[in-house]
């Protein structure tokens, strides 16, 4: 998936979920299965991520639908994302791949872009050299 992140979206990207084979994604709009515990061990270390996560058991929607102004701000910034399904739990995640620098800065500037306020995110910070 860390492959699948770095990948400019007019490239393509291609990334495999815990149980298919490699998925193309031109649009980021394709979703991996996979669990959270599979994003984590996926990450590259020299990349920062956030990770918004959605309980479907709650509300039964994707928050994260194509439509979602977000999107237009993560091209914006060149920033690569995945959408990953964890179907046992029934939780949905966007990992979202925003480079180094200013993580913070870009999770508040994210986060004013109409998700709601009670979405679960994590951010992860690249390690340093």
């Amino acid at each position: 998936m860390a492959e699948a992140l770095r990948h400019s979206h007019t490239r393509g990207a291609c990334g495999r979920g815990e149980n298919e084979a490699p998925v193309t994604d031109d649009y980021h709009n394709d979703t991996i299965h996979g669990s959270f515990i599979w994003i984590k061990q996926t990450l590259e270390p020299g990349e920062s991520y956030i990770i918004f996560e959605n309980d479907l058991t709650q509300g039964g929607e994707s928050i994260f639908d194509s439509s979602h102004m977000a999107y237009a701000y993560f091209t914006a910034h060149a920033y690569t994302w995945k959408k990953v399904l964890d179907q046992k739990l029934e939780r949905e995640y966007l990992v979202v791949c925003i480079g180094t620098g200013n993580e913070d800065e870009v999770l508040g500037q994210v986060m004013g872009y109409g998700f709601p306020r009670d979405t679960v995110y994590y951010l992860y910070k690249a390690k340093e050299a």
